[in-house]
């Protein structure tokens, strides 16, 4: 059996261990960025359509008798 050598160089495993570590961070900070651009993009339509116009939400609409 062969003994590994210390080189200071990480197995495969911990190597690929924390390229995944790096690529989920990425998608977790790529995931906020979008949320946080879509939140600024919203309110920057909500700006244009200006004060009053915001649509009633249905919860608050009571339904019509027949």
């Amino acid at each position: 059996m062969k003994v590994k050598e210390q080189s200071g160089i990480p197995d495969l495993q911990t190597q690929l261990e924390s390229l995944f570590d790096q690529v989920w961070r990425s998608e977790a900070d790529w995931l906020l960025w979008n949320r946080i651009d879509a939140a600024v993009e919203q309110d920057a339509l909500r700006e244009l359509r200006g004060p009053g116009t915001t649509p009633k939400l249905t919860a608050d609409i009571e339904p019509e008798e027949a």
